[in-house]
């Protein structure tokens, strides 16, 4: 890596916060709160900081109140390096949450340097394809190939609701959706999401069907997203890949890994 230092990319990791459109947001110096209203699957808790060891039990038990009382059923805890404290992840099981998944910062330079586009050597069969959604309908199989993959609930009526005025506004206002949907034939068997903010793509959601898996599809559409990132002026594919599945296809690819994060859940 040249431009990005392994510090500018956890910059990038520490600003990548995701607010479903329905979330109830709260700020405060020690940690900010997405709060979807009866869901615990959409509830999330980032940049959780307390130095003082002797009030991590009174900011855990703020935490559980203050989701509840913002209508969540529960909430993902994001744990990185920079978190505190250091053993926060102790501290979490300790008071009843759950270690859910840990995934691993991977990152791919979009641009050489001459500043020309650079792709990962992903071979696609002629068979894969890929497509940028553009309709409702494709966001319906996006959504419902998002629930196969990784079998998350299916969100509350006002909830999709909100998801599908959001994704018709970006349609509206940009002209683009950063969905795409991965084709083996005619059959829609994976997708995939992407943000462009500033210089980085943030690379989330990819999935492909079990059947349909080491067909080239999970492939096709990293490919995808990094011309399309680059074609938007994007310098950085960032991505957090689980360590047992993702990961190491992206590290073959050229990726690099630049530490990890881990995902604890309370239900209540």
């Amino acid at each position: 890596m040249t431009r990005w230092t392994t510090e500018r990319i956890w910059d990038a990791v520490d600003a990548w916060r995701w607010v479903p459109p329905s979330a109830r947001r709260e700020v405060t110096a020690e940690v900010e709160l997405a709060v979807t209203p009866g869901s615990y699957a959409l509830t999330y808790a980032y940049g959780f900081r307390v130095d003082d060891p002797a009030r991590v039990d009174d900011r855990l038990e703020w935490l559980r109140r203050r989701v509840q009382a913002l209508g969540g059923t529960g909430v993902k805890v994001f744990v990185t390096p920079r978190s505190r404290p250091a053993d926060l992840g102790e501290q979490l099981e300790r008071h009843g949450y759950q270690p859910r998944e840990e995934t691993e910062v991977l990152v791919w330079e979009l641009r050489d340097d001459r500043n020309r586009p650079r792709m990962p050597g992903f071979p696609v069969p002629k068979s894969v394809s890929t497509r940028e959604i553009l309709t409702v309908e494709e966001f319906e199989t996006f959504t419902a190939l998002g629930s196969s993959v990784f079998g998350d609930p299916a969100p509350s009526p006002e909830t999709w609701r909100e998801f599908v005025a959001d994704f018709q506004r970006k349609i509206r206002e940009q002209g683009y959706s950063e969905r795409f949907l991965g084709f083996d034939g005619p059959t829609p068997v994976g997708r995939a999401g992407m943000q462009v903010v500033g210089p980085v793509a943030r690379f989330w959601g990819t999935g492909v069907l079990p059947n349909f898996r080491r067909h080239g599809v999970y492939g096709a559409l990293v490919r995808a997203r990094c011309q399309s990132a680059a074609d938007r002026g994007a310098e950085l594919a960032l991505v957090t890949a689980r360590v047992g599945t993702s990961g190491p296809i992206l590290k073959r690819h050229g990726f690099e890994a630049k530490g990890s994060v881990r995902v604890f859940e309370a239900r209540w």
